[in-house]
C-alpha cells in the first residue's frame, strides 16, 4: 500500500474514533503481529476495558543463576535471537531460578508480553480450578447443562472435556482456528471492509462472544457442526471461548477474574497484568493475556510445581498436559491435551503456543522452562527452538 493510501486510512480511522500505532503496516494481519502489540497488547486501540490483574504485595523472588546454564545453550540462544530479530523476549528457568533472560526490539523488563493462543493454556488451568473447587461438577457434563444458550449446536452437545480437547466439531476452521462468516464480521476502520476473524470486532466492541457462540454471528458462521463431539481434534478458537462462558456461568465471575483469584494471586507477580474482554465483560480466553516476561516465568514455574501434587488440581494438570486426543494431520505435535500441545516430535515437555511464534515449554521431568515471545514466525524459528530445548533438557 502506498504511503498516501495508508495516510488516508489513518485519517479516516482517527476521525471515526479509533487510534492505532502509526507503525501499523498492511501486513499486520499476516503471519505476524505489530511489534508494539507484541509488547503492550491492544489496550490503546481497543474499545473494551481489559481486566487488570494486580501485582502481589509479597512478590516471589526469582534468583538469577546464569552460571548453571551450559555455555553451549547460552550461545545457541544468542545466535537464535540474532538470526530471528523478531524475537522480543527469551527466558530460561529451572527450580524457580532464572538462568537466562534476554530482550530485544520492543522487549524489555517492564513490557507486558501479549499472548495470542498461549492464553488458551491459561484458560485450561482456570477451568481446572473451577472443576476442582466444585463449580463445574464434572468435566463430562454437556456444556448446554451449564450454558443453556448453546442449545443444540455442537457447543451445547459437547462435554466440557471435549471442548478442552478442541473436539467439538462446531465448525470448520477457516483461518488460525477461527470460523468463516458469511459476510465477514464487524467492520475494519482501516480497510473499510468487514474483518475475516473475530478478534478485532471483539476488542473494538463491535461484537460479543455471546453473539459469536449462539447469537446473530453464530447464524452467519459457515460450515457448522461438521463432526460429532469428541470424534476428532480440530483447532478452534470457538471451543476456548465456550470455556470462558462455562467458567463465567459456573463461578459467577469472568474467567480473567477467576484466574486472578485462583492462580495469579498464588504466583507472587511482580507487576500488574491484563486480559482482554468483550464489551459485555466476558474474557477473550482464546488469547489476550499479557504480563511481564518474568511473570510469565512465574506462571510456568507454578504450573510445574502444582502438576506434581497429588491432589485434584495436580491430577487435572497432569491430564491436561498429556495427550488426550491424537492429531492426525501434519503437525510438530502428535497430540493435544486440554488446551496444551503434547508429544512434540523433537523436543520434550508440554507446550503453550501462540500466533507469530510464541512458545512456552515445560519439561515435567527436569522442571526446565523455556518461554519465547516474538512478533513474527520466520522460517526455521520453531524448529530451532525445539532443538535448543531438546539439547538443554537431554
Amino acid at each position: 500500500m502506498k504511503k498516501l493510501e495508508y495516510n488516508k486510512i489513518a485519517v479516516s480511522a482517527v476521525l471515526a474514533g479509533f487510534v492505532f500505532p502509526l507503525t501499523m503496516s498492511t501486513d499486520a494481519f499476516a503471519n505476524k503481529i505489530d511489534p508494539g502489540y507484541n509488547t503492550g497488547g491492544y489496550i490503546e486501540v481497543g474499545k473494551t476495558t481489559p481486566h487488570e490483574l494486580k501485582a502481589a504485595t509479597s512478590k516471589q523472588v526469582l534468583e538469577k543463576a546464569p552460571d548453571i546454564l551450559p555455555s553451549s545453550i547460552k550461545e545457541a540462544v544468542e545466535k537464535y535471537m540474532d538470526d530471528h530479530p523478531a524475537t522480543t523476549g527469551f527466558l530460561l528457568m529451572q527450580d524457580g531460578k532464572i538462568l537466562l533472560e534476554k530482550y530485544q526490539s520492543a522487549g524489555n523488563e517492564k513490557a507486558e508480553f501479549f499472548s495470542m493462543s498461549m492464553g488458551k493454556s491459561l484458560n485450561s488451568m482456570t477451568v481446572g480450578k473451577a472443576y476442582c473447587n466444585g463449580a463445574i461438577k464434572s468435566l463430562d457434563m454437556k456444556a448446554a447443562q451449564i450454558v443453556p444458550e448453546f442449545g443444540q449446536s455442537n457447543y451445547g452437545r459437547s462435554s466440557v472435556r471435549q471442548l478442552l480437547m478442541m473436539s467439538s466439531g462446531a465448525y470448520k476452521p477457516h483461518k488460525a482456528g477461527q470460523p468463516g462468516f458469511k459476510h465477514g464480521i464487524g467492520w475494519s476502520p482501516w480497510y473499510a471492509r468487514p474483518f475475516t476473524g473475530a478478534s478485532w470486532p471483539l476488542r473494538l466492541g463491535q461484537e460479543t462472544i455471546s453473539s459469536i457462540l449462539w447469537g446473530d454471528m453464530w447464524e452467519a458462521v459457515l460450515d457448522k457442526n461438521v463432526s460429532a463431539p469428541g470424534e476428532k481434534f480440530s483447532y478452534k478458537s470457538g471451543d476456548s471461548l465456550s470455556l470462558s462462558k462455562i467458567v463465567e456461568r459456573s463461578t459467577g465471575k469472568p474467567l480473567a477474574a477467576y484466574f486472578e483469584e485462583q492462580i495469579w494471586s498464588e504466583i507472587g507477580a511482580e507487576a500488574i497484568a491484563h486480559w482482554e474482554t468483550d464489551k459485555d465483560g466476558t474474557t477473550i480466553a482464546s488469547s489476550g493475556f499479557q504480563a511481564t516476561l518474568r511473570d510469565w516465568g512465574r506462571i510456568a514455574n507454578w504450573t510445574y510445581e502444582q502438576r506434581s501434587k497429588d491432589d485434584c488440581f495436580g491430577k487435572y494438570l497432569t491430564e491436561a498436559t498429556t495427550t488426550q486426543i491424537p492429531i492426525k494431520y501434519r503437525s510438530s505435535y502428535k497430540g493435544y491435551g486440554y488446551q496444551w500441545w503434547t508429544d512434540n516430535k523433537i523436543a520434550p515437555g508440554f507446550w503453550a503456543l501462540g500466533y507469530a511464534g510464541q512458545m512456552m515449554a515445560i519439561d515435567p521431568e527436569s522442571g526446565k522452562i523455556l518461554i519465547k515471545f516474538s512478533y513474527e514466525r520466520t522460517e526455521g524459528s520453531g524448529l530451532e527452538i525445539f532443538k535448543i530445548f531438546k539439547k538443554w533438557v537431554r
